[in-house]
């Protein structure tokens, strides 16, 4: 079983440029919170259970660039809208450090992720079964 999701941690919006960071504020990634905790409970269910036994759990970093705040607010309409929330202020500094910073800036989000791997656990029972 793999466990590869987005976590519901908030990130920095960044307007990157000539090797510098600047932070436009924090987008806030928990409107998927309760979908988190129920797969976390899902998961601890099934190894409690003694079907699946984790084998790995690792964290990273997605990240994601556009060219402009606006390919990125295009993005966020089209995927997101509905499991992130950019706040206007953050939206409005993201284009202030943009235009302060072009033609080098660039956007860029950090996605916080979880991949876990499990492997199920074939009982005596089981084995004789098939």
């Amino acid at each position: 079983m793999i466990d590869l999701r987005p976590l519901s941690i908030d990130t920095s919006l960044d307007i990157i440029y000539k090797g510098k960071i600047e932070s436009a504020g924090i987008v806030d990634m928990s409107p998927d919170i309760e979908d988190d905790i129920a797969v976390d409970h899902a998961v601890e269910n099934v190894k409690k259970e003694g079907i699946f036994k984790e084998l790995a759990t690792e964290y990273f970093e997605l990240t994601y660039y556009w060219k402009t705040v606006k390919g990125m607010m295009a993005d966020y309409r089209e995927r997101w809208k509905d499991d992130v929330i950019i706040e206007d202020k953050v939206i409005r500094r993201a284009y202030e450090l943009f235009r302060k910073h072009r033609p080098h800036a660039k956007v860029r989000l950090l996605i916080h992720m979880k991949l876990a791997k499990s492997e199920k656990i074939y009982s005596n029972e089981t084995t004789a079964k098939m």
